[in-house]
């Protein structure tokens, strides 16, 4: 998403610059308008105006463990009574050159008389717009310390579950990985050993042992030519991954494959579920919890529906019934704790129940993909051998 460089005068008439993500100039506007800002200058940052192609050289960048890191750090400092000013010049000290440069920046900002709520939002790696509103929150109530421990506790979890997540997919990418490269292994340096052996022999070989020396064939004849492809696949694959709408695009089809369709509900409801219960303790009210979840979401369609119907007057739960945004046990969970008034607490027990299910979705999923993995790169090596072999056997005998 483009980043636009700003300056603007707050509700206190205080000048304030910083950084936004927005889809184009207006929509930058339009958003430090809703944040109460008198827009003085919004452009596109350095960052955009740079030539295309620097855009897709890898720089260090903050990543979001170390954001909910910081947060945590930041929460024992300030409980410690430390000023907030020198918590963050303590952590400066001694963060990576990444955040380092995130926090020196957060320095200036509040050096300048802004909050620190208008610090997150100077960078965009902390420019998240839930985190923001709970620390605006949290500074005019006076209770930072708490907010900050309460978001880097949640944070925490969640990051455990994408970890979880993660681990789960990369299990099978690597076997497969070592599946073709054993094969490739196979018909490149073990198949043609034989190969002349069965070209001489003048019979009719299995059609399986045919397609296997064509396919080898094939590989040795080009194989410049496929290493050159696979390399230009990878680059293509490389600087799509740089697009954060391709990004996003590609991993929502990549979620569509069959059984990780289940873990993609479990884990919007769980991450849904955990940020309304945060954000609604933490004092914001439901409407902008609402529109807060679908800004951090960059997926906004999902919730659209959901956010009108809550602000013409209608239930929440009512309204996620209806989308089929969550599942119905949630969605009963959810009207238990609208119905009593206390849906933080009950959105909290949900999202820890809908984290559990996810985790334990992810091990089962795990356990029968690596298995089945081994079966099928065994028994299609197995197949091969056995069928070269039985041909060698055939000629071996015929020659006797």
């Amino acid at each position: 998403m483009p980043e636009f460089a700003y300056r603007a005068l707050d509700a206190r008439k205080q000048f304030t610059s910083g950084h936004l993500q927005a889809m184009s100039l207006e929509a930058a506007v339009d958003q430090l308008l809703e944040l109460g800002y008198t827009p003085l200058s919004t452009i596109p940052s350095r960052g955009d105006q740079e030539l295309g192609w620097k855009r897709f050289i890898p720089r260090p960048t903050v990543k979001p463990r170390e954001v909910t890191t910081l947060l945590q750090d930041l929460a024992l400092l300030l409980r410690s009574g430390l000023p907030l000013d020198d918590g963050l010049k303590l952590l400066t000290d001694n963060a990576n050159s990444a955040m380092s440069r995130v926090l020196r920046q957060m320095r200036k900002v509040i050096g300048s008389g802004s909050n620190f709520g208008e610090a997150l939002e100077a960078n965009s790696a902390t420019a998240l717009p839930d985190l923001i509103a709970i620390v605006k929150a949290a500074e005019a109530a006076g209770n930072l310390e708490h907010a900050l421990r309460t978001v880097a506790e949640q944070r925490a979890k969640q990051d455990s579950v994408s970890a979880k997540v993660r681990a789960a997919i990369r299990y099978p990418v690597f076997l497969l990985f070592v599946a073709v490269a054993v094969l490739v292994f196979f018909l490149t340096f073990v198949v043609p050993q034989f190969s002349d052996v069965i070209r001489d022999y003048g019979g009719q070989p299995d059609w399986t042992v045919v397609a296997v020396i064509a396919i080898s064939d094939f590989l040795r004849q080009n194989g410049q030519g496929i290493v050159i492809a696979l390399a230009a696949g990878l680059a293509a694959i490389f600087v799509a991954f740089r697009m954060p709408e391709v990004r996003r695009r590609m991993r929502k089809l990549f979620f569509q494959l069959p059984g990780l369709r289940g873990l993609v509900t479990l884990r919007r409801t769980a991450n849904f579920c955990r940020g309304l219960s945060t954000l609604l303790a933490n004092g914001v009210i439901l409407i902008d919890a609402l529109r807060l979840l679908s800004e951090a979401r960059n997926d906004g369609g999902e919730l659209k529906a959901i956010i009108d119907n809550v602000r013409r007057g209608g239930r929440l739960v009512d309204a996620l019934e209806a989308s089929d945004f969550v599942p119905e046990l949630a969605a009963r969970m959810l009207r238990v704790g609208e119905e009593a008034g206390s849906l933080d607490t009950v959105a909290a027990r949900c999202a820890d129940y809908y984290e559990a299910k996810l985790t334990e979705q992810i091990d089962k999923l795990t356990s029968i993909a690596g298995p089945a993995a081994i079966v099928l790169i065994s028994s299609l090596v197995g197949t091969l051998i056995v069928s070269i072999m039985s041909t060698l056997l055939s000629i071996n005998q015929m020659a006797m």
